[in-house]
């Protein structure tokens, strides 16, 4: 499974700039409130994704919209979309830059309110001067650090990108293999 298949939906961005959203379970209306809130709707790879492309008007109004109607049937929600931020960070830079390169998850804090925002969740300090997650965390364990600090850095003002090492819709992985 990849990073993005352990919820039950998952919002994420793509390093080109389109948000991207997965129902990794049957959703009631799941489709319905996906398109309705204005994303297009995609075969890919087994498995449906819904898309916005970069630069649609009202991004974060649209993610939002579509997140809270589908809480309506689940809570097990991840949104790691940067491109659904209302506010852009200032000059482009954001207080903490997470990447995800594929079992490895660092960081670049540019204050210490980021910084010691990243080390409470696990981050620990490298060599080079970048922030890294333990390499022994299994995928949910890894996706629930990165919301958590991503949560807590929104909450604290603090502007945040995460990117997911995705980047273009077409790189989406595929669908996970059913289990016997």
């Amino acid at each position: 499974m990849a990073l993005v298949d352990h919820n039950d939906v998952f919002f994420g961005s793509t390093d080109d700039g389109w948000t991207f959203a997965l129902l990794n379970r049957p959703i009631a209306d799941g489709p319905a409130i996906m398109t309705s809130a204005g994303f297009t709707e995609r075969a890919h790879r087994g498995r449906t994704i819904y898309l916005l492309p970069p630069g649609t008007p009202g991004t974060g109004a649209r993610t939002g919209d579509a997140i809270g109607r589908l809480l309506a049937h689940t809570l097990d929600i991840v949104e790691l979309a940067w491109t659904a931020r209302l506010a852009p960070s200032p000059a482009g830079q954001p207080d903490a830059h997470i990447t995800v390169e594929g079992t490895t998850v660092t960081a670049i804090a540019t204050g210490p309110r980021a910084h010691a925002i990243l080390t409470d969740v696990g981050f620990t300090r490298c060599g080079d001067g970048t922030l890294r997650l333990p390499g022994d965390l299994d995928e949910p364990e890894r996706v629930g650090r990165i919301v958590r600090a991503e949560a807590h850095l929104l909450v604290e003002g603090l502007h945040v990108r995460v990117d997911l090492g995705i980047a273009t819709p077409d790189d989406l992985p595929p669908a996970p293999v059913p289990r016997p």
